[in-house]
């Protein structure tokens, strides 16, 4: 027997419906349209400067772009599963990712910013909706017992994408401009839509269970998650708290989320479960999953887009400071999957948020003579951490709950963690500036010993001859410059201590989670819903 007539016979042996070439086609497209969604949260970090000199808006206006692609993701998580009762999980993906396409080529072709935002928006809600029909579409072309081949597929389709879109997003960037990324997903969406259609042509889509929809309930979770993303996005243009506006906003966002919880408590089918909470695992995962989530997206924005406008360095260079992760995470999923099997998961967490904050203490040491190299190694271990954390942190928060309220259960999870990554980078970035603004004052201050040697290095500049006004400009850079430096060192330490302080809280009042050899599938698909 050849090796081809061999390896016909082991894809027959795993293939519940499809012949080998059709099934090995449905696996290919299906993992690079799972890649291209994360890969495309990731790689416009890198672009952020570029994007806004583009379209002419201020660095953190044109971070709304990335803010508004996680909103629309979160709402598209109640809507997927939906659509597919309705139309069928194989349609439903065809006409979601070629709009996931059509978004990309919105985003390319437009030169305001508004509209900008709104094709950003599309596709982030597009391949919200794509993420779990992707997954169901694979796992009902398996046949039983094959589960942990789909594990491996989706599992190298997780964290890397989005360890390696920074990087790539860079050289596109530098090389082609920052079109480029969106040029070349357009395209290639509408190839994957139809290698899938070519995969499923002639195959009934699979019955899935129809479900009704909590239509008020899913308008009051969108006002509340768009009003809230609004809010915190205009919260370093309004100068947060010392705002009228910016005070009448957080009202309005206060009453719409106090709404959803009234509006969901008394329903009998609630799209956000908030009775769940009472289980003290399931809060403490969800609180986990959002603080961290919202720490670490905050964080890796502000330094792939500090590191091209503070340090000077290009975007392709800016992006692969981020690449190291890519190294380490995946080993350190791999690892979390084997200790879930002996350890309890709050303390499996707790030492992986302990493990972040070792990371930003690192991180936070970056002064202006640190070495390229320097800036490198901490993201292995941030890598490590980080990948060896969602799965911990899901077998907390859904380890407790029942079979029926584990599918519930999961979507306040993923909502929750989503969400966190389009609210955790104006949060951040309006720290910064506050921080910057205050230091940079403290610099200057009139008696105060910081101040001498801006003192006398304008001395110095006017006795090289410049004169009052270049002497004031020159030594005005230098200072931002060096602001820039302490506040983003302030910054991770605080992040450091928030993660320090996420990991006593699992320490203290988490409760010890029952150990499984190995997950049911219906675990297992939880676990990969749950990963980012």
């Amino acid at each position: 027997m050849s090796r081809i007539d061999a390896g016909r016979r082991r894809i027959e042996a795993i293939a519940a419906d499809l012949p080998p070439g059709r099934f090995l086609l449905l696996n290919l497209a299906i993992g690079l349209a799972h890649f291209l969604v994360l890969f495309n949260a990731g790689a416009y970090l890198a672009m952020i400067p570029e994007v806004a000199g583009a379209l002419g808006v201020n660095a953190n206006f044109a971070i709304w772009p990335q803010t508004d692609f996680f909103v629309g993701m979160a709402l598209a998580a109640p809507l997927s599963l939906w659509l597919a009762a309705r139309q069928g999980e194989s349609r439903s993906f065809l006409l979601i990712f070629a709009g996931f396409g059509i978004s990309a080529l919105g985003c390319a072709e437009t030169t305001e910013f508004w509209s900008f935002i709104l094709a950003r928006f599309a596709m982030g809600f597009f391949g919200g909706l794509s993420i779990p029909l992707s997954l169901a579409i694979l796992r009902h072309r398996y046949r039983p017992g094959h589960e942990r081949l789909i594990r491996s597929l989706w599992g190298v389709a997780a964290l890397t994408p989005f360890t390696l879109a920074p990087a790539v997003g860079g050289w596109l960037c530098t090389h082609w401009g920052w079109r480029s990324l969106f040029y070349l997903d357009g395209p290639l969406a509408l190839v994957l839509t139809g290698f899938v259609f070519l995969a499923l042509r002639g195959l009934p889509s699979l019955p899935v269970r129809v479900r009704s929809m909590d239509w008020p309930g899913l308008m009051l979770l969108a006002a509340a998650l768009a009003t809230t993303q609004v809010t915190l996005d205009l919260g370093t243009y309004l100068d947060w708290w010392h705002s009228a506006h910016f005070w009448i906003l957080t009202v309005i966002v206060a009453i719409l989320w106090v709404t959803l919880w009234l509006w969901e408590w008394q329903h009998p089918q609630p799209l956000v479960a908030y009775r769940l909470f009472r289980h003290g695992n399931f809060f403490l995962g969800v609180v986990g999953v959002f603080a961290g989530t919202l720490l670490f997206q905050g964080m890796m924005a502000l330094l792939v887009v500090q590191a091209q406008l503070v340090w000077g360095y290009t975007a392709f260079l800016a992006g692969v400071l981020v690449l190291p992760m890519a190294v380490t995470a995946k080993p350190a999923s791999l690892i979390s999957q084997w200790a879930l099997r002996h350890w309890d998961a709050g303390l499996l967490a707790a030492v992986d948020l302990a493990g972040l904050a070792l990371s930003c203490f690192l991180i936070a040491t970056y002064d202006r003579d640190a070495s390229y190299t320097a800036l490198l190694w901490p993201q292995f271990v941030l890598g490590f951490f980080l990948g060896g954390l969602f799965l911990p942190l899901t077998r907390l928060a859904l380890g407790a709950l029942s079979e029926s309220e584990a599918e519930r259960g999961l979507g306040v999870f993923n909502l929750f963690r989503v969400a966190a990554q389009g609210y955790g980078i104006p949060i951040l970035v309006g720290w910064l500036a506050r921080v910057e603004q205050e230091v940079h004052h403290f610099l200057v201050e009139p008696g105060v010993a910081s101040a001498r040697p801006w003192q006398a290095a304008t001395r110095a500049l006017l006795a090289r001859g410049l004169s009052p006004p270049a002497a004031k400009l020159q030594l005005a850079r230098e200072l931002s410059r060096h602001a820039s430096f302490l506040a983003f060192n302030a910054l991770f330490y605080a992040c450091a201590w928030a993660f320090l302080a996420l990991s006593a809280l699992l320490l203290i009042f988490a409760r010890p989670t029952t150990t499984a050899v190995t997950p049911s599938p219906a675990e297992w698909m939880r676990e990969k819903m749950a990963e980012p």
